[in-house]
């Protein structure tokens, strides 16, 4: 049997954590903490695992990005790559940088249903932790670009592909190629 999932909630409006909270364990075998303030969820992070975190992106003094962050780069946690769901009324371009750059898995644009909700935890538990890079400090969470890596058989591997890229350089290495002798 495998372990019942943990799921913590964030927000700076305690009626808003207890809302979600309670639509959060409807229904599931999920177990769901709320929280009104980070240091509180970094500390109950230090005894814990979490499977999930689902947080408003505008704290009290904080915002999600500043928590993600903290989370990324506290070694004492026991659970360092949670998935982080974000929550917000706007997206702007500042903001999208700034949730990359801390590694939140997605943003979800209020109003929404609570339905909605529970279908993007589930989607997320089911697809289980997915891979990490660090590249501190402008990077630390999931791999994003979904590549597979492969050995570059081209005659300049540094060359850029693409269907609207013609480079010289593959162009006389190839030449080069068929005019020699065999």
């Amino acid at each position: 049997m495998l372990p019942v999932p943990t799921i913590a909630v964030l927000s700076s409006s305690p009626a808003l954590a207890s809302v979600l909270g309670a639509t959060l364990r409807r229904g599931h075998r999920w177990r769901v903490r709320e929280f009104c303030d980070s240091r509180a969820l970094r500390d109950y992070m230090r005894i814990a695992p979490l499977a999930l975190l689902v947080t408003d992106y505008q704290l009290e003094r904080t915002d999600a990005a500043q928590v993600a962050l903290a989370i990324r780069s506290d070694s004492e946690l026991v659970s360092r790559r949670v998935q982080v769901i974000a929550m917000t009324r706007t997206v702007d371009p500042d903001m999208r940088r700034r949730c990359v750059q801390a590694g939140i898995d997605e943003v979800i644009v209020k109003p929404m249903s609570p339905l909605y909700l529970e279908e993007r935890i589930a989607a997320r538990l089911e697809s289980g932790t997915s891979s990490y890079v660090s590249a501190l400090p402008h990077y630390v969470g999931p791999e994003r670009r979904g590549r597979v890596t492969m050995d570059d058989g081209r005659a300049i591997p540094i060359e850029r592909r693409g269907a609207n890229i013609v480079s010289f350089l593959a162009h006389k290495a190839l030449r080069e190629r068929e005019d020699r002798p065999l």
